[in-house]
């Protein structure tokens, strides 16, 4: 079975192929953010794959739109489009491989910074 671990927090969730890195991170309480829940809309669910990057779909045309074409430097996804579709480390035919465990790190998105109004003095 697919294990996705985030490094950062030391959590691991066990995963079925076709789960999205978003659904591990809900299973461990990872924290990842968002606005729209996982449909893909908002780009707010950030996370740096680390390693297992072979056993997740190949990047969309909604990570494209908030991310730009720069994932082989970044190696930045989007949690809920990034879905399981093998054990990492193996191909999907290879029976018997000792699979790696994906490694993703949850890139946190800058919070907003407060507006402060100036007191007069």
């Amino acid at each position: 079975m697919p294990r996705v671990r985030f490094a950062s927090l030391a959590k691991v969730a066990e995963c079925r192929v076709g789960e999205t890195i978003f659904d591990a991170g809900g299973k461990v309480s990872a924290g990842i953010e968002t606005a729209c829940v996982g449909k893909g809309t908002c780009g707010l669910c950030r996370v740096k794959i680390l390693a297992g990057n072979d056993a997740l779909t190949p990047y969309t045309d909604e990570e494209f739109r908030h991310l730009g074409n720069v994932f082989h430097i970044t190696q930045v996804r989007l949690a809920c489009r990034a879905r399981i579709v093998a054990e990492p480390g193996t191909s999907p035919s290879a029976p018997g491989s000792d699979p790696a465990v994906a490694e993703i790190v949850v890139e946190p998105t800058p919070k907003r910074a407060k507006k402060t109004a100036a007191r007069p003095g």
